[in-house]
């Protein structure tokens, strides 16, 4: 089996323990590393991607490191996951049904082998004052928890599970 990346980027840190939980479940050499840590995909089979949003965006990198690899993405037959909050219900976890992935996927020229959703985390306790406030906003209007004084994650372990599952058979 080939040398598998996980590349990603993170704002609060759900991204990078959700890519490293994938790490440890994926069988064979798996490597993982922030976008700005790689110089080439060369000595990778398999790559997967992972990113989340802040206030309804994906992040410049990930666009420019998805434009820069786009020929050895494709080569690689390379997957994307991303994580935001909104996919803490259900449905969202689909790309038809999540706005955020969905126009990640519209907008950019790559078109992902495989494409996942996981539900991110709401760090209340860590944000500072103006990220707080827009944050439990957010919340407010989405129907979310609005408890500042509570830190919560969302994220579906068994999800994570089945798709480095789906990985590993993949990989046979």
């Amino acid at each position: 089996m080939s040398k598998i990346l996980i590349a990603y980027s993170t704002v609060d840190g759900q991204t990078r323990k959700i890519s490293h939980q994938l790490a440890s479940e994926i069988k064979g050499e798996v490597e993982v590393k922030k976008f700005e840590e790689i110089d080439s995909l060369d000595d990778y089979g398999k790559v997967i991607i992972g990113s989340s949003i802040r206030y309804g965006k994906f992040p410049k990198k990930l666009f420019r490191f998805v434009e820069k690899n786009k020929t050895s993405l494709e080569e690689k037959q390379a997957d994307f996951f991303g994580v935001n909050l909104i996919a803490r219900n259900p449905e969202k976890c689909l790309v038809e049904n999540n706005v955020y992935v969905r126009k990640f996927v519209e907008k950019t020229s790559w078109k992902p082998n495989e494409v996942v959703i996981f539900a991110g985390a709401l760090n209340y306790t860590t944000y500072n004052l103006f990220d707080k406030k827009m944050i439990q906003l957010i919340m407010k209007i989405t129907e979310g928890p609005t408890d500042a004084s509570v830190d919560l994650e969302f994220t579906n372990w068994e999800d994570v599970s089945s798709y480095a599952d789906k990985v590993n058979s993949e990989a046979k």
